[in-house]
């Protein structure tokens, strides 16, 4: 792939889809299909409308609803997908990339923490003819063992470590990929790059892809898991930094 550029984010985001995809040989011309005939208009709650319907059409994100198109359309090449494997979807939001992973695999399993979200996205597929969605309320650091093996994982939210644990690692099946943003938390977000993690012949490697050279940004994977965060007076800390109630306690 080229060097980086930084993006003009009020351009329509299809055309910075379809230059990115210049990046990927072979070139992927269904996954940009996508983002050409889905309608990202649709998948903007009826509240954000007067907020944000004028610029649906930029490559700008929304209330931590709907990224960005471009890191979108990266995270999805980057998984390289197909008709044959199945998607953990961690963080469905309202459902957008849900539905563009859907159309291009066997099945999406997804899980959302804010429940008003996961009725919405729910309707929204179903408003679209996709069946081929789970989506379920919960904790997406938890990930979904009961639906594992999976052989992709991607993360909508961003973790507070460059690595996964074990319990991650064991959802993933035999050449599975699993991506996440990650990075430090400064300014109400997680500033940093891609987390690429591999796995092959039960060996798995874990490895930040400086793709977006420390631009990309993501809410934060709220979770008391070790990949998560956790709100601290006026600011979200990584869970594994936060002293659990029982850590207080000392034998005399």
């Amino acid at each position: 792939m080229t060097d980086f550029q930084p993006t003009n984010h009020s351009r329509p985001f299809v055309d910075i889809v379809k230059e990115r995809a210049q990046r990927f040989h072979p070139y992927p011309q269904k996954l940009v299909e996508q983002f050409e005939q889905l309608d990202r208009a649709f998948f903007v709650p009826e509240y954000l409308h007067e907020q944000f319907l004028d610029r649906v059409h930029t490559n700008e994100g929304c209330a931590g609803l709907l990224s960005q198109p471009g890191v979108i359309f990266m995270m999805v090449a980057l998984l390289f997908l197909n008709e044959h494997v199945t998607v953990f979807e961690g963080g469905t939001g309202t459902g957008y990339q849900t539905a563009i992973m859907a159309r291009l695999c066997k099945h999406v399993y997804s899980v959302e923490r804010d429940p008003k979200r996961v009725e919405f996205a729910k309707d929204r597929l179903a408003k679209l003819g996709i069946e081929n969605v789970t989506i379920m309320q919960g904790d997406a650091a938890e990930g979904l063992p009961q639906y594992a093996p999976f052989d992709r994982m991607i993360f909508g939210c961003a973790f507070s470590q460059d690595h996964i644990e074990q319990d991650l690692l064991d959802q993933m099946g035999e050449k599975a990929r699993l991506i996440a943003p990650t990075g430090t938390y400064r300014d109400a977000s997680v500033w940093g790059d891609l987390l690429m993690v591999t796995k092959q012949q039960g060996r798995t490697k874990q490895e930040i892809e400086d793709v977006f050279k420390g631009t990309l940004h993501f809410v934060p994977l709220v979770s008391p898991r070790p990949v998560g965060w956790t709100w601290q007076k006026d600011r979200y800390v990584p869970s594994s930094q936060v002293r659990k109630w029982w850590q207080f306690w000392r034998v005399s």
